[in-house]
């Protein structure tokens, strides 16, 4: 028995075709790309198409260098470089964070090229429609408990003669809950910093109360 042979068959069973694994790479990162495109997110369409491509090239690298008893050292390495690309989409502006489903939507697509890269495409493909579901799908759910469940920070500048009891009935009557953070005094004018969650709708009508109310002097949110 010619062993070379056997052990060069042996291999495109477990591996298969590797131009195969990297167009399925490229199309599945396409995919999943779309979304965040569609979003105008900071790594749309070719960012994670390149994400999915390039986690499949190292994969493959990983076990055609031939080092059989630490193949998953490549693998490692290629998710720690996936963690440093995912950090620099994530921003902070005051209160709120943005980025983080952009970032894990990287470390998905890095997670499916790597497994296009072994060879396993029924288990690439099961988590590319369930990466698509969270997206899509969920986004709905998501919109609507933001829209039961809206939270936002104000800060409200009140006339000398303004009482904290005023803000308290205000709140109440339009059945929103608030947590007072702070509040600073001065000869003018009383400052309120407090976080305030509920519907959008009683939100918005918060806000008109604001505009409307001729002891809020300004306020922001």
């Amino acid at each position: 028995m010619n062993l070379n042979h056997f052990w060069t068959n042996a291999n495109q069973i477990i591996y298969g075709n590797e131009l195969v694994k990297l167009t399925l790479s490229v199309i599945a990162g396409s995919i999943l790309g779309l979304e965040r495109e569609i979003r105008g997110k900071s790594a749309g369409f070719r960012t994670l198409a390149l994400i999915c491509f390039g986690a499949t090239i190292f994969t493959i690298c990983s076990y055609l260098l031939g080092v059989e008893d630490n193949r998953d050292r490549i693998a490692a390495n290629v998710i720690t470089g996936i963690g440093f690309i995912g950090a620099g989409v994530i921003f902070r502006n005051n209160s709120s964070i943005s980025g983080i489903t952009t970032a894990a939507s990287i470390w998905v697509a890095a997670g499916i090229g790597m497994l296009l890269g072994i060879g396993n495409y029924l288990l690439a493909g099961v988590a590319l429609i369930f990466a698509l579901f969270i997206l899509y799908a969920l986004d709905f759910i998501q919109f609507w408990i933001d829209y039961k469940f809206q939270h936002r920070s104000y800060r409200v500048v009140f006339r000398d003669d303004c009482t904290v009891d005023l803000l308290d009935e205000q709140v109440k009557s339009l059945k929103l809950k608030f947590n007072k953070t702070k509040i600073l005094r001065t000869d003018q004018q009383t400052i309120f910093e407090f976080d305030i969650w509920g519907k959008e709708s009683n939100l918005i009508q918060f806000n008109q109360w604001l505009f409307d109310d001729k002891s809020v002097l300004s306020f922001e949110w």
